[in-house]
This record gives structure tokens, C-alpha cells and sequence, in this order.
């Protein structure tokens, strides 16, 4: 049975993590010793920040898919139900 989808808008958890993912996108949060660290010549702040973007946008892929309310999907609905009786 499906669950009836909410605007992503009142769902805390989801503000909770695209804030954490936000504030590792953001380089001054991090320690001045990040930028001494290198990975095969890129600082570790770089990497954190391009795999927390990787991560953000896979986030909001997902936020998209199962939780984004779309006009389209309740009116193919409504249709069916007008189609079935």
C-alpha cells in the first residue's frame, strides 16, 4: 500500500541532512591542517567537499523521486479512479 507523499518542506530529517551535507560543502568550517593533507596532490578539504557534493546530489535525487509531491502524479491518479468506476 502506498503511503501518501509530503512536501519534502515539512519533513525534518530531511533538513536535518541537506544541512550536514551543506555544511561540508562549505570549506571554512574546516581546520587550516586540512589543506596540509594531500591525496595524491589534492588537499583533503577538495575531496570532502567533492564527495559531500556527490552525496548532496545524490540526496536530492532521491528527495526528488520518493518524496517531491507532483500535481502530475495526483491527477494520473484521479484519472484512473474516474476511469475504473
Amino acid at each position: 500500500m502506498d503511503k501518501p507523499k509530503r512536501e519534502p518542506i515539512k519533513n525534518g530529517k530531511l533538513w536535518i541532512v541537506f544541512g550536514v551535507l551543506l555544511a561540508f560543502i562549505t570549506p571554512w568550517y574546516f581546520p587550516t591542517s586540512f589543506g596540509e593533507i594531500l591525496i595524491y596532490g589534492i588537499p583533503l578539504w577538495a575531496l570532502v567537499i567533492i564527495f559531500a557534493s556527490l552525496l548532496l546530489s545524490a540526496f536530492l535525487s532521491y528527495v526528488l523521486k520518493y518524496h517531491w509531491m507532483l500535481e502530475e502524479e495526483e491527477e494520473e491518479k484521479e484519472a484512473e479512479k474516474k476511469g475504473a468506476r
